[in-house]
């Protein structure tokens, strides 16, 4: 298990794997790196580098709630490309990291090769925050994974 310590001594845990372009792969909001085991056999030839942000998966918990922000997001993949030795990386943002992309676009465009969005467009509905609003912080009622499944159809 990889780990690197930002600037604000948080420890973020990744991974970095294969040889190649470098890819940064940026998951969704409460989303981890497991996002993109399901692309990770169709992307040969890359190195792939996915990173749980801050209180996701195996990276530790910031008790300051307003550093779960796109800007300290978007440094803390600047400093685990730094960490790494990476000068310039193409990034693969779903939904947040799409989001995060574009900050990283804004605010460090010379480090960026290009950008892959998945779920995410030029547009955010209202009643789709409200959704996530709704069960974001809260733990989810179902007890298992066949429960979750079997909820599906309902929730979405």
């Amino acid at each position: 298990m990889a780990h690197f310590t930002t600037s604000d001594g948080l420890s973020l845990y990744f991974t970095d794997e294969g040889a190649g372009l470098p890819i940064l792969c940026l998951a969704g909001l409460t989303r981890t790196t497991a996002d993109f085991d399901y692309v990770t056999p169709h992307l040969n030839g890359v190195r792939l580098i996915k990173m749980d942000y801050r209180g996701r998966g195996q990276s530790d918990f910031d008790p300051d709630w307003s550093h779960y922000s796109p800007p300290i997001e978007c440094r803390d993949a600047l400093e685990l490309l730094d960490y790494l030795g990476i000068d310039k990386a193409a990034v693969l943002g779903t939904s947040r990291g799409g989001l995060n992309a574009l900050g990283l676009a804004k605010g460090a465009k010379g480090r960026l090769l290009g950008v892959a969005f998945n779920d995410v467009g030029p547009h955010i509905d209202p009643q789709g925050l409200d959704f996530i609003m709704g069960y974001i912080g809260r733990n989810p009622a179902a007890k298992t994974h066949a429960e979750a499944a079997a909820a599906m159809p309902r929730v979405f």
